[in-house]
């Protein structure tokens, strides 16, 4: 009875570890993708860069004709989707690369959650203020936490279903800038954080997906040459 019981163990162990094999085989066969992506996110990237460094521009243009703040990330979202669509219609998702994969654009889809502020002032502190320009407000949003935190969770979560351990270390820092962005006041650690806003997004595409084309090629060649 033991017996059976250690070979059902033993038989369960071969077969997670064969479901993992076949996840990172697999998965690694769709860089191409997370490439594309980060180099569309690169180009987004730069444009809200160049955009804050010239803000009284961007805002008179903005006024003016506010359908180009829909109209250029709908762009970019459509090529990445067709990117998507194209690769996966020669080279279908199946099995747990599918499930990765759609908590990867779930975390893509959290650009566009925007962060919303509400303010409220007490009435009583107004008083002797007889116009609005005696008070002044300034308010700063920064969505680099939640952002991060979800790359992190995207990568940790790669690297346990694919067992890679790159990704679990990659997902792990991004986690631990997160919380220390969230919880730093202002100050030189937390400019240093909000300074890779602008890169960190295509940067962990781009990583992974070189990453991926790296591993599918070596395990290419190792294939080949056990097959030889």
């Amino acid at each position: 009875m033991e017996n059976r019981v250690l070979e059902n163990a033993v038989e369960d162990i071969e077969l997670i570890k064969s479901v993992i094999d076949k996840t990172r085989k697999s998965f690694s066969g769709f860089s191409k993708i997370f490439i594309m992506w980060g180099i569309l996110y690169l180009f987004m990237s730069a444009l809200t860069f160049l955009q804050s460094m010239n803000m009284e521009l961007t805002l008179s243009i903005y006024n003016e004709h506010m359908y180009l703040n829909y109209l250029v990330p709908a762009i970019l979202f459509g090529i990445g989707a067709i990117i998507y669509l194209k690769v996966t219609k020669s080279q279908p998702l199946v099995g747990l690369e599918r499930h990765l994969m759609v908590l990867w654009i779930l975390v893509l889809i959290m650009q566009l959650v925007r962060m919303k502020v509400e303010l409220s002032m007490d009435l009583d502190l107004l008083d002797g203020v007889t116009s609005n320009s005696g008070l002044t407000q300034i308010v700063t949003t920064s969505s680099f936490a939640h952002v991060t935190y979800g790359l992190g969770i995207a990568s940790v979560m790669t690297g346990i279903f694919t067992e890679l351990k790159n990704f679990k270390i990659v997902g792990l820092v991004y986690v631990l800038m997160a919380l220390i962005h969230s919880y730093v006041g202002p100050g030189s650690m937390y400019d240093i954080l909000s300074s890779f806003g602008y890169v960190i997004l295509p940067f962990t595409l781009i990583y992974t997906g070189l990453y991926l084309k790296r591993y599918h090629e070596r395990s290419e060649v190792n294939g080949t040459q056990l097959d030889s």
